[in-house]
């Protein structure tokens, strides 16, 4: 099929339409594998084609060299882009270098960017004089990732939203300093709190996520060109500035949560991002791949937007000891959250057992909200095993880790505690199998805990547990907590009677 496609473009019969289907079969396997054995034939019928009367011809011949990696079009493709007179023909010639190795011209490519940036935009050119400049930023910023600002805006007074799940916004503001939680109003899903020292809140440990509130919210109009016109008076630039040690241009994103279809909010994006770097004469700058801060965009339910500013450019160091993840590894913040919720039933100098443990991030963090006295993890993934115990010694926590099904574990002496996430059903745990599981482990308990202990079990099958806990005899359920997320899950706190 490709030869037939090339050989009517060499014959020059309808060259649009038959080089748009020759980039179609160019994407399927079978079209790479023709490609290879035909390329040399036909190089130069398509280098040619850079020279054609139709600017789209020209734009299709450009991308097709580009996704075939051939690296002697090199050459061809910079002359037609520097003869380029059609603007939405050029940002497709970058495109075409960017598969190639484009660094003999980085040097002309930084000097069309300083150029471009001079240049006065108008309704009619700004869209493809746009994509020219993200292009040609994208292809020197691969090339040479600039240095990240570093923020130094750990005492700078900022109002600051503390995103949380939903249930632990009253956790989050009890652990905060109390200069703090004089100023701090819980909201859903976060603590809004105007802070002196913003870095005594950056480590708390059940924040999910941090915004600088830097705008008056909620906008007067959505309309791209006001909304970027009410973040540059907002004083965006400065307030960057003013948190960061470096100067300008920074790199930023735009992560936009409105009702807008996909297509809409694409374009919405891209009209925004581009008027924000005209207003800030280029001193904020769009990147999709090097950004350093983003710019989330909200909708409310009366249709309004409001804006708040994300930081990438200090370091979440919570969690710096979980150097080692499974897919399957319980997140952080969540552990941080279970070890929370159980505050209260935690004991001083416990001897704790997590017979599921993965890594180990669960019994860490519930060291780190009470001391214990002994930590054992069991798993019966040697993997896991071996990345627990690198995390537990990064974290200086005193984890024995045991490579073992938890149905064959025994030990000298029981257990005060045992903290633990039970498995979930999937494609290699059906219900049946997964009851099995639950049922096997109430039956350890006896052999595991001592009399009085506490039992505190994160799971996706609340109802069952409870009611193999009630069958049991010997467990009493103290506390439920259903936690957030795609699975219905729920922390339960049992006391274990012997």
């Amino acid at each position: 099929m490709i030869k037939e496609y090339l050989v009517k473009i060499e014959k020059d019969l309808d060259v649009r339409q038959n080089l748009i289907e020759l980039r179609k079969l160019l994407k399927t396997e079978q079209g790479k594998k023709e490609w290879n054995l035909l390329q040399h034939n036909y190089f130069q019928v398509l280098t040619g084609l850079l020279n054609h009367a139709d600017a789209k011809v020209r734009k299709n011949a450009a991308l097709i060299l580009g996704e075939t990696g051939d690296q002697r079009a090199l050459q061809q493709l910079f002359e037609a882009y520097r003869e380029e007179q059609q603007l939405f023909v050029r940002s497709a010639y970058l495109t075409a270098m960017s598969n190639l190795d484009y660094r003999p011209y980085l040097k002309a490519f930084e000097e069309r960017m300083q150029e471009m940036m001079n240049i006065v935009m108008t309704p009619e050119n700004q869209k493809h004089l746009n994509e020219e400049l993200k292009m040609l930023r994208e292809m020197l910023l691969t090339m040479g990732a600039p240095k990240k600002h570093r923020f130094t805006g750990y005492s700078v007074p900022s109002e600051l939203i503390l995103l949380t799940s939903p249930g632990f916004e009253q956790l989050t503001l009890d652990k905060m300093p109390a200069a703090c939680q004089r100023t701090a109003r819980i909201m859903n899903g976060g603590v809004r709190v105007m802070a002196d020292k913003p870095g005594t809140l950056m480590e708390l440990r059940t924040v999910k996520g941090i915004l600088f509130r830097f705008c008056k919210n909620p906008l007067v109009s959505n309309d791209y060109r006001a909304v970027a016109a009410a973040i540059m008076e907002a004083g965006l630039l400065g307030y960057l500035q003013k948190r960061h040690e470096g100067q300008a241009p920074f790199y930023f994103r735009i992560d936009l949560r409105t009702r807008l279809v996909l297509n809409e909010k694409s374009q919405y994006v891209k009209r925004l991002a581009g008027e924000l770097e005209r207003l800030s004469e280029y001193r904020l700058q769009n990147s999709a791949s090097n950004y350093e801060c983003e710019l989330r965009i909200t909708e409310n339910k009366q249709g309004q937007y409001s804006v708040y500013l994300v930081l990438h450019t200090f370091s979440d160091t919570r969690f710096a000891y979980r150097r080692n993840a499974l897919p399957t590894s319980m997140h952080p913040v969540r552990a941080a959250e279970i070890a929370a919720l159980a505050g209260e039933y935690l004991t001083e100098e416990a001897t704790v057992l997590d017979p599921f443990c993965g890594t180990g991030t669960l019994l860490i963090e519930r060291y780190r909200r009470k001391k214990a006295a002994n930590l054992y993890g069991v798993d019966i993934y040697g993997e896991a095993i071996e990345l627990g115990r690198e995390n537990a010694q990064l974290a200086h926590m005193p984890v024995y880790f045991i490579n073992r099904d938890f149905k064959d574990f025994t030990h000298s002496y029981q257990f005060d505690e045992i903290i633990t996430e039970l498995p979930v059903r999937s494609d290699k745990m059906t219900a049946d199998m997964l009851h099995e599981l639950y049922r096997t482990f109430i039956g350890k308990l006896p052999e595991w805990m001592k009399n009085a202990g506490q039992v505190i079990v994160c799971t996706t099958e609340e109802g069952w547990l409870s009611r193999l806990a009630i069958e049991s005899g010997y467990l009493k359920t103290e506390a439920v907590y259903h936690l957030s997320g795609k699975r219905e899950t729920a922390l339960v706190i049992m006391k274990y009677r012997g």
